[in-house]
């Protein structure tokens, strides 16, 4: 095999290795999440979308997992990532009867 081919080769099995990353929308509506249970893999975006009349604040305490939007006013889009797997128990610092499980599986 030729050095070239070899190289076209080895690029075309680390490519089809690599997952392309998928989109999920969560809206925040009537003060709760549009979902209660989401799975999604590492790397994939989820934007967490305010069409509420009111302001959110979205957030994780998960060990390894924490994440926050801050204040989110009406309107507002945010877009978080995972860089690794677990179950991600996101709330609402504001409303706390907004509950949202992500499942983020390799």
């Amino acid at each position: 095999m030729s050095l070239n081919r070899t190289i076209v080769v080895a690029i075309g099995a680390f490519l089809a290795g690599i997952a392309l990353a998928a989109d999920f929308t969560v809206v925040q509506k009537n003060q709760e999440f549009s979902v209660r249970d989401l799975a999604v893999r590492v790397g994939d975006r989820i934007t967490f979308v305010n069409g509420d009349n009111v302001t959110h604040n979205v957030y994780s305490e998960t060990k390894g997992l924490e994440f926050e939007i801050e204040l989110q006013p009406p309107g507002r889009s945010d877009t978080i990532s995972f860089a690794r797997a677990g179950t991600v128990e996101v709330r609402c610092a504001i409303h706390s009867a907004m509950k949202l499980r992500v499942d983020v599986k390799p």
